[in-house]
């Protein structure tokens, strides 16, 4: 049923207003001021607001552009005495779809009611095609028939029209930023930024720089006055992708802006509003950490609003043939060439294989076999050495050794990076990883370079928003 909302200081106006409403079929409830209105519809969905002209300081028209601006579903009719062109253009260019002069007449305010209502059933089906041809361009990268792989979209089209914070879990390489990408895309925020952040990138002196930004002076270096990416990711959405790593100082300040929506730069004394939705994600397990006390146990609660769990691609191995067929077909477009066929032995042991790296792992496996194809059909000789050599393969050395999938990882980075013969460079390409993480990964293994070369981290000085790059 349609829902109705009527604004008007004049309470027997509004009383005779909602009985008119609801005796034509609506659903009708009023209130008297452009305050009321707005916490009405905080709570309730609503179709359509009637409002007033003239009603105080807040009047008809900074109502309209609060609900023009907060539910771009609910359309907005203006009720005037004061019948002349200026307020009638005054309130279209506010958002209203029509005005309506008062005396209220039955039978014309249907039909401007009417046409308001198709004019939002209109502008619903407009939304739904543009998100329906948005999946047709974006959809294909979040591949999968499983049942958790459903599971997964079905709530993001769920959770996506809420401001609420949303943490996605998931090992390396599964498809966590994807997941944040058709959350925002299917949000009231996909005109604004996405602005995603690997913390893990970040050394912690420079997060909060980083992150809230700096006034000149704030510190040594601070030549002059820095926008942070939360301030980039005004109106729109911020992604925080490892958000664990995130240091001590950093979740204070995010907690503070999670609670009031304020943001105050390093160094100053001011604070600004921000209108910024909050996704997060991890391959770590928060509530451990904040048992352990490396993450705010608050900070938690407000980001683990909604959790999303991405699962790994050796419990998904129904969906790798698909995955497998889609990166072919897009490896060969960028070549130019026919794309190429599987063996059926490179099937077998493609769903035969662990993937410690998740589908990161397996694109760009497919990426190399596309490059080095040579006759149409992908063989053990377009794959990986582990796969060629039967019995000495990671997958099956894990099996008859009862390996841990921490061991495994450590097994396939160190292989790929002998494949690469010895380019750290080469390997961080092949195994989709950043060269911090490949750095760190390497100094755990007691094999990080020992010329005194610093813990590397990657931040695009050539951007303004300083967006952190995955190399």
């Amino acid at each position: 049923m349609v829902e109705c909302l009527v604004v008007d200081d004049d309470v027997s106006q509004t009383d005779s207003l909602v009985i008119l409403l609801r005796r034509q079929g609506y659903r009708a409830e009023g209130v008297y001021d452009a305050d009321q209105a707005i916490a009405f519809l905080r709570l309730h969905e609503v179709d359509l607001v009637i409002t007033d002209l003239k009603m105080g300081e807040k009047d008809g028209i900074w109502l309209t552009r609060q609900v023009r601006s907060n539910y771009p579903d609910t359309s907005v009719l203006i009720m005037t005495a004061y019948g002349t062109i200026e307020t009638a253009v005054e309130a279209v260019k506010s958002g209203a779809f029509d005005y309506i002069l008062k005396p209220i007449q039955p039978d014309q305010f249907r039909l401007v009611l009417d046409r308001a209502l198709e004019w939002k059933r209109l502008q619903r089906k407009v939304r739904e095609l543009e998100s329906q041809l948005q999946e047709l361009e974006h959809g294909e990268k979040f591949l999968g028939n499983s049942a958790p792989l459903v599971r997964v979209r079905q709530m993001v089209d769920r959770i996506a029209g809420s401001d609420s914070s949303v943490i996605i879990y998931g090992e390396s390489g599964t498809g966590k930023e994807l997941v944040a990408e058709m959350i925002h895309r299917k949000s009231r925020r996909h005109d604004h930024p996405l602005v995603i952040v690997n913390c893990g990138a970040l050394p912690e002196t420079l997060q909060e720089s980083e992150l809230f930004g700096h006034v000149k002076g704030a510190y040594t270096g601070a030549h002059k006055d820095k926008k942070g990416l939360l301030a980039e990711a005004d109106g729109g959405t911020l992604f925080l992708d490892e958000v664990g790593e995130l240091s001590a100082a950093a979740q204070v300040k995010l907690l503070r802006f999670l609670e009031n929506g304020e943001c105050r730069r390093v160094g100053d004394t001011r604070t600004e509003k921000l209108d910024v939705r909050i996704l997060a994600a991890t391959n770590r397990d928060l509530a451990k950490q904040v048992e352990s006390g490396g993450f705010r146990q608050d900070l938690y609660y407000r980001l683990n609003v909604i959790p999303i769990n991405v699962p790994p691609l050796r419990e998904i191995k129904d969906d790798v043939p698909l995955m497998a067929r889609v990166f072919l077909e897009e490896f060969s477009a960028k070549l130019n060439k026919k794309p190429p066929q599987l063996s059926d032995e490179s099937q077998r042991l493609l769903l035969d294989h662990a993937w410690p790296g998740n589908v990161r792992e397996l694109r760009n496996l497919i990426e190399r076999a596309v490059v080095v194809d040579q006759d149409g059909i992908i063989t053990l000789a377009d794959l990986p050495e582990y796969f060629q050599a039967p019995g000495c393969s990671i997958v099956e050395t894990a099996v008859q050794r009862r390996l841990t999938l921490r061991e495994v990882e450590k097994m396939y980075i160190l292989a790929t990076l002998q494949e690469c013969g010895g380019s750290r460079k080469k390997a961080i390409e092949a195994l989709g990883i950043t060269k911090a993480t490949l750095w760190r990964k390497l100094k755990a293994y007691g094999q990080a370079p020992t010329n005194g070369e610093a813990e590397p981290y990657e931040i695009d000085e050539e951007c303004d928003s300083a967006e952190l790059i995955e190399v």
